[in-house]
């Protein structure tokens, strides 16, 4: 194999083994482990992000790895969180847990089709339309993770219920989200999430019950605001126009 040809494996790499954890992280769903399950899906995440940032930085993106990638995602961001969501708490709420499983992993898949059709082969990064389904996964993942030290709460099941068709929702809605990075340079809105990432593995060591949740709940939210603030901002310009 030439050199040529081995730099497209190492972006691979990263994608075959996210999806080697989500496949796994199905197995434990069965074992009824949903606590480890739901950190494979968090790991599965970091995978995911170092494809792409392998992909551009080696200028090793292909037709095929983003099929590979797409096919990645809907399995182990798509199929195994939904599973996960309903196997775990959602199943206590009968048709309507089962209900709003099922949608989350058809606005999964519709998110990854949608992405796929409207993007080529590239190496800038626009701006996402729609929440990332591993951001959507990351919610679900993290809920879990939190309830594993608060069992048999209802009040969670709830909002585990809400969370999951919100972020269903935001995953087909046209809300803006911005890449951590562009090209091969970080963007600004990066540096905040990253420095808030190295904050949240400090305070893992003692709440790492915690800080998944809140760090998905920020990001996740983030998008949503800065939407309305956009909308806002360009109907005030007209107004004043």
């Amino acid at each position: 194999m030439n050199t040529k040809k081995l730099k497209y494996l190492v972006p691979n790499s990263f994608t075959a083994l996210s999806l080697i954890l989500g496949l796994s992280a199905l197995h434990l769903i069965n074992l009824s482990n949903f606590y480890l399950a739901a950190w494979l899906i968090g790991f599965a995440m970091v995978c995911d992000y170092l494809d792409g940032r392998f992909a551009r930085m080696l200028n090793a993106q292909s037709k095929f790895g983003a099929q590979f990638d797409t096919l990645s995602d809907f399995v182990t961001f798509g199929v195994t969180p939904g599973f996960l969501a309903y196997s775990s708490l959602l199943n206590e709420v009968n048709f309507v847990g089962a209900a709003v499983s099922i949608f989350y992993v058809f606005c999964g898949g519709y998110r990854l089709v949608r992405f796929t059709l409207k993007n080529h082969v590239t190496s800038k990064k626009e701006p996402f339309i729609g929440l990332p389904i591993p951001a959507a996964a990351g919610m679900i993942a993290s809920f879990i993770i939190f309830n594993s030290y608060f069992q048999d709460n209802k009040i969670i099941v709830d909002l585990l219920l809400f969370s999951t068709f919100f972020v269903s929702v935001l995953m087909i809605s046209k809300i803006e989200y911005l890449p951590l990075e562009k090209g091969k340079k970080l963007s600004k809105e990066s540096i905040f999430f990253i420095s808030l990432a190295i904050i949240s593995i400090v305070l893992a060591v003692e709440f790492s019950y915690f800080i998944f949740i809140f760090w998905m709940s920020i990001y996740i939210l983030y998008g949503v605001f800065r939407q309305i603030f956009l909308l806002y901002k360009k109907r005030t310009s007209k107004i004043i126009q």
